[in-house]
């Protein structure tokens, strides 16, 4: 029997449906997503919250686990909340025909500015959480790809001394909201194929504590270590997990 190579309308369609399959393991292997869900997707502006807002949009389509998307972006950054909101990134939020929400980021009355990584990412979760109250959502989504995981468990290790990493699902509240994090079996430069090929806008940042960032010297350091180990990213994960093998599976 000859089978008929399935053929695409578009590299962008093509990066989708390899990439959902990642996405649809992640969501099925960590109950991220059940019937009747309303999901906050947070979007920055970066390549990773749209990508991640496109493959949830896309995977709506044959999911058979119906569930809502909103999309929220947080205006602020390590200054405050006196930056002005990308245009292009509004206008494709409404391109994906999801309901979008705005807001200022929410900060103490003491806050002081500019603000570290950590009290900023803070701020921002906490913004989240207020918009997903108001928008009757139970879930949030984060653009986090398998990269961020070790990361995260590089500098909790040299800045606690714990070998750990962000939680793929974690409740809150008593389970009143759930983060997750769908893109946890992406690798970065998934990403940045299907950025490309979707012709997602360029959104700049110019955060003062972007290049100086403690995430930033994670980063650099995790590119040097799997330059020489490659297995490296797999291995430290797994380490943090209990054995938990988050290998993806690429096209």
């Amino acid at each position: 029997m000859v089978v008929m190579a399935k053929k695409w309308r578009s590299d962008a369609e093509r990066h989708a449906f390899f990439l959902s399959k990642n996405v649809d393991k992640a969501i099925r292997e960590h109950n991220m997503i059940e019937q009747g869900d309303r999901v906050l997707v947070g979007v920055s502006g970066g390549k990773d919250s749209m990508a991640l807002l496109r493959l949830l949009v896309y995977r709506q389509r044959f999911s058979p686990v119906k569930y809502d998307l909103v999309a929220a972006h947080v205006r602020g950054d390590a200054r405050g909340s006196e930056i002005d909101v990308p245009a292009s990134l509004v206008r494709w939020i409404e391109g994906e025909d999801v309901p979008c929400v705005v807001r200022d980021i929410v900060m103490p009355d003491d806050e002081p500015l500019p603000m570290d990584c950590e009290r900023c990412g803070r701020n921002r979760r906490r913004t989240l959480f207020e918009i997903a109250e108001e928008m009757n959502c139970n879930k949030v989504a984060l653009g986090h790809h398998l990269e961020d995981f070790s990361h995260t468990a590089l500098m909790n290790l040299f800045l606690h001394g714990r070998l750990e990493t962000m939680a793929f699902r974690r409740d809150y509240f008593g389970g009143k909201f759930a983060v997750i994090r769908p893109l946890a079996y992406i690798r970065e430069h998934e990403l940045v194929r299907f950025a490309q090929s979707c012709g997602f806008p360029v959104v700049e940042s110019d955060c003062p504590m972007a290049a100086t960032s403690r995430r930033k010297a994670a980063m650099e350091l995790m590119k040097q270590i799997s330059r020489e180990f490659r297995s490296a990213n797999h291995n430290i994960i797994k380490a943090c997990t209990g054995g938990f093998d988050p290998e993806s599976e690429e096209e």
